[in-house]
């Protein structure tokens, strides 16, 4: 394997932490448990009682499951029964407010004074006369729920599961501002305002993924969103604390690896999803059970595709195999947690053939191992609410194999993560967090074994003003790339040890004229390091189809980015209008060359694209528009547009998304939500030097999805039928729109069973 060959580069300490990386999770589990000794002999004496109730629908007062029940501050929750009955064990006695929350219902907020007379709690929650079919965004589920939202999103598990794709970005695809970068569906991701790659963060619970997919298009995200419990999308000051080049934003998928909330008894789900585009079938299944004050989760899942069918033909070697397992424990206390959990990721999957590289395509198989461990310490002090800290260890292998399976590139990475995250005075949040990269190649492709150093702190603060809230982060990173055998000289340049710092920041102000009314902006400069592929790489890539070649020379990206937006709110209309411009210097993108080198494709010969850095500037519009025609018919409109531009030469930015937008009526008699959506583009045709233009096109869909209670058990069943009359149309943003269209008709169902 590859990362074995590489094994003779690296020092004792580091062969010693790859061959044991669980050493990792053991250091991080002996610190943690030393607090939470620390802890229990201050607490042991603090009195303490149970706190109990029920939740009722105000109307009807039938009873409600499902409900989230949050102690705030303590950060502990639990969902009411299908009796709608909830229960806290060890709740400190003195004064608590308790958070009521599910879909479909207004958010309440009830004081208890907590002490051994307090009485069995009756709660009634009021329906929402009014709902957009869309992301909803619920303060209290944002990890970062204290600080504003600006254009920010949330989506919740149940709404996760409505709109179930087979990729992450499938999944997010017709939210406002998100495109699809793709070589098929089992590579797409996502591209937020047209920005991808590292300038937009896919994370797994705050943290890095330890993949690839930013660095190429044909590398897929190694998360499968049925095993994931929400989705994230924070802009703004906000993503500092997560990277330095988060103009494009940044995607948390947050998963129950390692149990937060310790479950009253054992919890139990079942996923079944097909379509039909590419008989694809996937299941799910996983269970979280206590012990004690210990809570342990367990997940499966695999997924399994053929070819996809498109209006015109099958587009061949775009099938998929995917196999996913995690399993994690964590001891739960009123303090807090600390846990750690492991995962397996495991995909095979095809890249459709092309005459620029190969004609039967390139399959590849990925392979990646995960580590983690976690630990919240809550203080409950003004000036110190509570310190998280996280590590992650990955190790990921990727192989690109020829039709005939001869090996042409393979990668294998290392990766280790620690953060250290302190919320300070109820409004600020500091922190400080590293990473270790070890990146190697094989094969026919020459990008020289090079590990990467990071470091980073940062600070993000709001403040509140009456009807002004102030929000504010910086933060400060600092890289290093540093080939194993420096001195060599490749067609990227000569290897050498390369060092990057850089100050990140950003600031957002929003003013609240009335309870429905409020404007804001948000100021962004960003810094992003170039990619050890960006400055080494040379060598053919078959499965993107071009020579790729890095430029050891290249500087760091500047990002500025402004951002303009308005929201309002009235029980029948809702409107969100967004202007933005982000102005890149040093842009870095890999730009063909117009010349060709042998590279073993179909014609032997492969384009040549190089990295160069260019200034550009990115002006764009967003907006989305709701309403209700009668209390059981509701209507969206979203609609987004990006116009790009290489500053020097005053040329179109390529790979740019055209105006494009979904219209949406709902028709929603409880408990049954229908829908008709046609989705829009318009064309493109300011192409960069080597591109292609793409017509626009209107696509219908239909769909809805049902919730019922069977024998005390949830229930949910998901339907749909994407692009109902098969129409033929083409996404700029696809790397194969000059092979084969988008995918034609396609029937979805899904079932969720929770018990």
């Amino acid at each position: 394997m590859l990362s074995t060959c590489a094994c003779s580069h690296r020092s004792p300490t580091v062969r010693t932490l790859r061959k044991c990386p669980h050493l990792l999770v053991f250091a991080f589990g002996i610190v943690g448990c030393l607090f939470c000794y620390l802890k229990d002999v201050q607490s042991a004496s603090d009195p303490t009682q149970s706190l109990e109730g029920e939740v009722t629908e105000e109307r009807s007062h039938a009873r409600l499951s499902g409900v989230r029940v949050q102690i705030k501050g303590l950060e502990r929750s639990v969902r009411t029964d299908a009796n709608g009955q909830f229960k806290f064990d060890a709740v400190a006695e003195g004064q608590q407010t308790l958070q009521f929350l599910k879909v479909g219902y207004q958010q309440f907020e009830q004081v208890v004074n907590v002490n051994a007379s307090t009485p069995h709690l009756k709660v009634e929650l009021a329906a929402l006369s009014f709902q957009l079919q869309t992301i909803r965004v619920y303060g209290s589920n944002r990890s970062l729920s204290q600080f504003e939202a600006t254009t920010d999103l949330a989506l919740d598990e149940a709404e996760l599961q409505r709109r179930l794709g087979m990729t992450l970005a499938n999944t997010l695809a017709n939210e406002i501002g998100v495109s699809q970068r793709t070589m098929g569906r089992a590579v797409a991701r996502p591209v937020i305002r047209g920005l991808g790659g590292d300038r937009l963060l896919i994370l797994e619970n705050g943290e890095r993924t330890g993949d690839k997919s930013a660095s190429s298009a044909d590398h897929a995200v190694s998360i499968d969103p049925t095993t994931a419990e929400g989705v994230e999308i924070t802009r703004g000051p906000a993503s500092l604390i997560y990277g330095s080049s988060t103009l494009g934003g940044v995607i948390n998928v947050k998963s129950n690896h390692i149990p937060q909330i310790l479950p009253r008894r054992l919890d139990m789900h079942l996923t079944f999803q097909g379509e039909s585009v590419n008989s694809g079938l996937t299941g799910t299944t996983g269970f979280t059970f206590p012990i004690g004050d210990f809570a342990g989760n367990v997940e499966w899942n695999r997924r399994r595709a053929s070819d996809i069918q498109t209006p015109v033909g099958v587009l061949e070697n775009t099938d998929l195999s995917n196999v996913n397992f995690s399993g994690g424990a964590s001891l739960i206390k009123p303090w807090g947690f600390i846990g750690a959990s492991g995962s397996s990721y495991r995909s095979d999957y095809g890249i459709p053939g092309s005459p620029e590289g190969h004609l039967s395509g390139v399959n590849i198989a990925l392979d990646k191992q995960r580590y983690e461990g976690q630990m919240e310490y809550r203080f409950n002090t003004r000036m110190l609410e509570k310190v998280r800290l996280q590590t992650a260890y990955t190790r990921y292998q990727h192989q690109e194999l020829e039709s005939n399976g001869t090996l042409g590139v393979e990668f294998g990475v290392l990766t280790y993560n620690v953060s250290a995250m302190a919320h300070v005075f109820n409004n600020a949040i500091m922190g400080i967090w590293g990473e270790y990269r070890d990146h190697a190649t094989g094969g026919f492709y020459w990008t020289p074994h090079t590990r990467e150093f990071a470091l980073a702190g940062f600070y993000l603060n709001q403040r509140n003003f009456g009807k002004l809230t102030l929000q504010g982060a910086l933060r400060y990173d600092v890289r290093r790339a540093e080939p194993f055998r420096p001195g060599a000289v490749v067609r990227a340049g000569s290897v050498q040890r390369r060092d990057f710092n850089g100050v990140s920041g950003a600031t957002s102000g929003i003013y609240h004229w009335t309870d429905r009314l409020s404007t804001g902006t948000t100021l962004m400069k960003t810094f992003r390091a170039p990619g050890i592929e960006e400055l080494f790489s040379d060598g053919p890539h078959l499965a993107v189809y071009s020579y790729e070649v890095g430029n050891a020379e290249l500087g760091p990206e500047n990002g500025y980015g402004t951002e303009l937006f308005v929201k309002y709110a009235h029980d029948r209309f809702r409107l969100n209008l967004a202007l933005f411009r982000n102005q890149i210097q040093n842009y870095l993108i890999p730009t063909n060359s117009g010349e060709k080198e042998w590279g073993s494709g179909a014609a032997g010969w492969l384009w040549i694209y190089q990295y160069m850095g260019h200034d550009v500037v990115m002006d764009g519009a967003e907006i989305q528009i709701g309403g209700e025609v009668t209390s059981q018919v509701h209507f969206q409109l979203n609609m987004s547009y990006i116009h790009g531009t290489i500053q020097t030469s005053g040329r179109p930015l390529e790979r740019i998304p055209p105006l494009n937008g979904k219209f949406v009526i709902s028709y929603t008699p409880t408990p049954l939500h229908l829908h008709v959506a046609s989705r829009f583009s318009g064309s493109q045709t300011r192409l960069g030097e080597f591109e292609a233009p793409t017509d626009g096109y209107l696509v219908y869909d239909i769909g809805g999805y049902l919730n019922f209670s069977w024998w005390q058990l949830e229930n949910m069943v998901v339907f749909g039928v994407e692009n109902l009359f098969d129409t033929t149309y083409r996404e700029h943003l696809s790397r194969i729109k000059a092979v084969m269209p988008e995918p034609g008709r396609n029937v979805k169902l899904l079932y969720k069973l929770n018990f």
